[in-house]
């Protein structure tokens, strides 16, 4: 084996460090500077990439407080029109409330006015109903008929001291 040979070490060696020293020179010159490169991209993309989710979190965070203060805004104007509505609604009843107590005033009114008339024309019709009574009970008790005025005044007379 020619490795083994003992005549051929000083240049087996002198090619090993030949050899050696070019690619250690490849290496730093080509290799390493780019492989430096990927890694200067790979960390500047993982930080572009940290900065977007940052800013997508800081965005998000907006977004969420910028929903919430539309929801509370909404929540306020909705107990707003709620108490608007109420209050409306309130109004509203107590407007048909005065209007339906005036027109049962009113209908009292009149069914008072309607009872004093059918309480008179009642009492007139016991009056008249009173003196043709008396006019009859006379006439059948003592055999004369007194006149319409006499019996109408002893009916009279007889209702005051009554009433």
């Amino acid at each position: 084996m020619p490795q083994l040979d003992g005549l051929t070490y000083g240049t087996q060696v002198f090619w090993l460090v030949v050899t050696f020293t070019v690619l250690l020179i490849l290496m730093w010159a080509i290799a390493l500077p780019r492989i430096g490169r990927v890694l200067e991209q790979r960390r500047k993309h993982i930080e572009d990439d940290l900065a977007d989710a940052e800013k997508f979190k800081r965005e998000s965070e907006e977004a969420i407080k910028s929903y919430e203060a539309s929801l509370s805004e909404a929540r306020s104007k909705a107990h707003q029109l709620l108490s608007e509505t109420q209050a409306k609604l309130d109004e509203q009843a107590n407007e048909q409330r005065i209007r339906l107590d005036a027109e049962l005033a009113e209908k009292q009114a009149e069914a008072e006015v309607r009872i004093g008339e059918a309480r008179q024309q009642a009492l007139s019709s016991v009056r008249e109903v009173a003196v043709e009574a008396a006019r009859a009970a006379t006439n059948r008790l003592i055999g004369l008929e007194p006149t319409q005025e006499a019996a109408d005044a002893a009916v009279d007379k007889k209702g005051r001291s009554h009433g």
